[in-house]
């Protein structure tokens, strides 16, 4: 059902796909790296990184691969 599983702590956005899954935009930082962000689909596992902060492209892309992602969601056990 949508709208009633937790998102993870650091999840700033998320995107439904038309197979189930989700795409999730959360800050994955490194030490060269510290405001990089990241968006990766929860089906396919395909991913787009944005190593200067968040911009229009990763939600872009995000929102992009969710209209097209016909991956089911991985299960979580």
């Amino acid at each position: 059902m949508i709208g009633k599983t937790a998102w993870p702590a650091n999840v700033l956005f998320r995107f439904l796909t038309i197979g189930g899954a989700t795409v999730d935009i959360a800050p994955q930082p490194t030490t060269a790296l510290p405001d990089r962000y990241a968006a990766v689909c929860g089906g396919c596992e395909a991913s787009y990184t944005n190593p200067t902060g968040m911009s229009h492209n990763v939600k872009s892309w995000a929102q992009a691969h969710s209209e097209t992602c016909r991956a089911l969601p991985r299960p979580t056990t």
